[in-house]
C-alpha cells in the first residue's frame, strides 16, 4: 500500500536528484514507508524491488515493490515532505516500471482510506496504470444502528416474509442435500461452500443461518459471538438469481437481533473481509454503509507491461 503523503505547493521545476537500485543496508530510507515494511530494507532482501532518490546525500523517495510468483506488487511509494509535487515520485514509478518484465503484472492495492487516496490514484493514471477494481470491504457498526435502520425502513424487511430462517446446527439431511445441490450446480460458487469450515461452524451453533425460499434452501450466513462484546461474520452465500431480492439483508438483521440479545445494542459486530462477490459488495455497498460505523474498501490497479 502506497505510502501517505500531504499536498505542498509544487516546486519549479524537477530539483536535481538521482535515482539508484537499493541494495544491501538501505534503513536510511525506512522512514520513507510503513513500520510494516522497514524491515524489508535492513538489508534489501531477495524479492524484494527497491528505488530510492537523493537530492545531495539526502534520502528523499522511496518506492518498494515485492516480486513473487511471476507478479510485482507495488507497496508503497512517498517523497518527502518539500520535495513533493515537483516530479520524484512519477520517475520512481518510472524505475519500478521498467524493472519489470514485459508480459509481467505490476499490482497496487490501497485502501479507501488512506489518507492521499486522491494523489496517489493520479500518480498511478498519469504513469499508465488501469482503474481500480474494487476487491473486498471491511465494515463495523453496532446491532441498535442496524435494529434502528430496520425499524426506519420496515417495507425492505416486511417483502421478505416469505423466507424462513433456520440455525444451521438445526439443519435437515434434506437442507444438506440441498445445499450441495446448489453448489454441485453452480448456482452458489463452491467457494463458499459450509462444508469447507464444517469443524469450526459447529463451534458457532447460536448466530449461523439458513434462509429458505418456498421451503428450499437458497443461502447462508454464518456468524460468531465473540464473548464479551463482539460478532464477527465468517461467510454468507445465496442463490445467485434471488441474491437481489434480499435474503441477505434479512438474514443481517436476525444475526443483529440475536447479537443485541445476547451481548447487547452496543456491542460490535465485524465484518473483516469478504472476497470481490458482485452480490456482497453490493450488499455491503447498497446497505450495510448505511448503518455502520466504519466502512473500509480495498481496491486493486494493475499495470501490464509493455
Amino acid at each position: 500500500m502506497p505510502g501517505p503523503s500531504a499536498a505542498n505547493p509544487p516546486s519549479p521545476a524537477l530539483p536535481p536528484h538521482r535515482i539508484a537500485t537499493l541494495q544491501g543496508d538501505a534503513s536510511a530510507f525506512a522512514r520513507l514507508t510503513y513500520p510494516a515494511y522497514r524491515n524489508m530494507l535492513a538489508p534489501v532482501g531477495i524479492g524484494t524491488v527497491a528505488f530510492g532518490a537523493w537530492i545531495g546525500d539526502a534520502p528523499v523517495g522511496l518506492i518498494l515493490a515485492c516480486r513473487e510468483e511471476g507478479r510485482t506488487t507495488l507497496l508503497s511509494v512517498s517523497v518527502a515532505s518539500g520535495w513533493r509535487r515537483c516530479g520524484i515520485g512519477g520517475r520512481l514509478m518510472e524505475m519500478l516500471a521498467a524493472a519489470v518484465p514485459a508480459g509481467e503484472r505490476l499490482t497496487a492495492t490501497y485502501s479507501s482510506r488512506l489518507p492521499a487516496r486522491a494523489a496517489f490514484e493520479g500518480l498511478l493514471r498519469r504513469c499508465g496504470w488501469g482503474a481500480p477494481v474494487l476487491q473486498s470491504m471491511r465494515a463495523a457498526g453496532t446491532p441498535r444502528a442496524v435494529l434502528d435502520w430496520a425499524k426506519a425502513h420496515s417495507p425492505a424487511l416486511r417483502v421478505l416474509r416469505s423466507y424462513g430462517l433456520a440455525l444451521w446446527r438445526d439443519a435437515t439431511p434434506d437442507d444438506r442435500a440441498e445445499v450441495e445441490q446448489l453448489i454441485g450446480s453452480g448456482a452458489i460458487a463452491a467457494e463458499f461452500s459450509p462444508f469447507a469450515m464444517a469443524a469450526q461452524f459447529e463451534h458457532w451453533p447460536d448466530n449461523s443461518w439458513l434462509v429458505r425460499r418456498e421451503g428450499k434452501v437458497i443461502g447462508w450466513m454464518f456468524a460468531r459471538l465473540e464473548l464479551p462484546d463482539t460478532v464477527w461474520y465468517h461467510g454468507a452465500a445465496v442463490r445467485r438469481d434471488v441474491e437481489h431480492l434480499g435474503p441477505l439483508l434479512l438474514m443481517f438483521h436476525r444475526v443483529h437481533q440475536v447479537a443485541a440479545e445476547r451481548l447487547g445494542p452496543d456491542s460490535t459486530w465485524r465484518i473483516d473481509s469478504f472476497p470481490r462477490t458482485p452480490a456482497m459488495l453490493a450488499f455491503m455497498r447498497r446497505r450495510v454503509a448505511a448503518f455502520a460505523g466504519f466502512v473500509d474498501e480495498l481496491y486493486r490497479v494493475d499495470r501490464t507491461q509493455g
